[in-house]
């Protein structure tokens, strides 16, 4: 059964949230209790319980000893959740940082370039459905030969057997 990565608490959710990646790719999953307060402390709108969220996960991870990847995670999103709570206190905070952008109609982001169809991509592509164009062509042919050739063999043996 897979552990919360803060509080060891038993997961009860199969799709748990992840907090990080470990370094041999197993995730580091956040029980209801410890998801519901980094959301807090992240996302809240209220000074005060931000400041008590942040203050218990600040507790959890220093209660006990985590791995290198869940100390380094936690510790800058504990560091950007206070910032973000100083200038809710102060006033200054502009809520609408906390929507996610969306650059395109769909609110997709754009297709990094890296994953992006290159010109050699294409032209493959382009080949290959021209060689399947052809080959389906030639099926086609054949195809219409035999059904000809099957007709006739048939209309043959109806005109041999009744006629003649």
């Amino acid at each position: 059964m897979e552990r919360c990565c803060l509080c060891n608490a038993e997961i009860k959710n199969a799709d748990a949230p992840v907090l990080t990646m470990g370094g041999a790719g197993n995730p580091r999953l956040l029980c209801e209790n410890c998801a519901a307060l980094l959301d807090n402390a992240t996302l809240g709108d209220n000074y005060d319980e931000i400041k008590g969220s942040i203050e218990r996960l600040g507790a959890l991870l220093t209660a006990q000893e985590h791995d290198i990847r869940t100390s380094e995670t936690l510790t800058e999103i504990l560091d950007s959740a206070s910032k973000r709570a100083k200038l809710i206190k102060m006033g200054d905070y502009d809520f609408d940082q906390d929507l996610p952008e969306l650059s395109g109609e769909d609110g997709y982001d754009e297709i990094p370039e890296e994953m992006l169809e290159s010109e050699e991509d294409i032209k493959k592509d382009a080949e290959e459905e021209e060689k399947l164009n052809k080959f389906n062509k030639v099926y086609n042919v054949i195809l219409a030969i035999v059904i000809i050739v099957f007709l006739g063999y048939m209309a043959w043996q109806l005109i041999s057997n009744f006629l003649l």
